[in-house]
């Protein structure tokens, strides 16, 4: 994960206080991106607060055994926390009829507050990965409260400037779905953009998908000389991820 890590250039930068969204296209697979910000916050001794909406934590778990990680080992040494809301909302059913949407999204974000607070009360460093927000719609919803929500979660990390802010946004083919309106606005209030792309020409053997990076941090791009925009080919095997130069054999991670 360390190359990988070193190919999106989050080994370099401070990315406390930033928000990082993932975008992840139908039929592409972004658990390399999310697991070379986790390794790479592991290795600064970060803790991390998953908010899970979409995905378990088995799958999480999964997915850092692959890697070289082990979630369920760090969550019994308190380096990793959980929140479901799914299953916080849908304890008590009749939570859902008294409740507006926006008080529901509300008391979500305060739980994911206290969590955070907790852990920077501690004089330690977080990594917030929420995975897909879109589906607060499922909660009622609209884009508008949505979109307040994502500044308060924003509002959080660059109040306190020692935690960063991951979302993960899985979008479809339909350019007018909620997923994909809301993940075209978080595109521009995030400082680091990363989109995986399935391939144009379809299925290959040779290539899983494309993977766009784009750097919103102007300081940051003159420091490393780095393009707004870089895009590579990334191919993956069980427990390897190979990332290449469109148009040529050069491999970069």
């Amino acid at each position: 994960m360390d190359s990988v890590s070193n190919v999106l250039g989050i080994d370099k930068v401070n990315m406390d206080g930033k928000l990082i969204c993932i975008e992840e296209q139908h039929d592409t697979n972004a658990n390399f991106v999310l697991s070379s910000i986790i390794s790479n916050a592991l290795k600064r001794n970060y803790k991390i607060c998953f908010v899970l909406f979409h995905n378990t934590m088995n799958h999480y778990h999964n997915m850092g055994m692959k890697f070289g990680y082990n979630l369920t080992l760090l969550k019994e040494k308190g380096k990793v926390t959980v929140i479901e809301p799914m299953k916080i909302v849908a304890f008590n059913m009749e939570y859902i009829y008294e409740q507006t949407a926006n008080s529901i999204v509300h008391d979500i974000f305060v739980i994911i507050k206290t969590e955070h607070d907790k852990i920077i009360q501690s004089n330690e460093h977080v990594v917030i990965i929420i995975d897909d927000l879109s589906h607060i719609y499922n909660f009622g919803c609209n884009l508008k409260e949505s979109t307040y929500y994502i500044r308060y979660l924003r509002s959080l990390i660059e109040c306190y400037n020692v935690s960063q802010l991951c979302v993960v946004m899985h979008t479809y083919k339909d350019e007018n779905s909620f997923s994909n309106v809301l993940t075209h606005g978080l595109k521009y209030i995030a400082h680091l953009f990363i989109k995986t792309e399935p391939l144009e020409t379809g299925y290959s053997s040779d290539a899983s998908g494309n993977i766009t990076i784009n750097w919103k941090m102007d300081d940051v791009r003159i420091k490393y000389n780095w393009p707004e925009v870089m895009k590579y080919i990334y191919k993956l095997s069980d427990r390897q991820v190979q990332i290449y130069t469109p148009g040529t054999s050069a491999l970069l991670a």
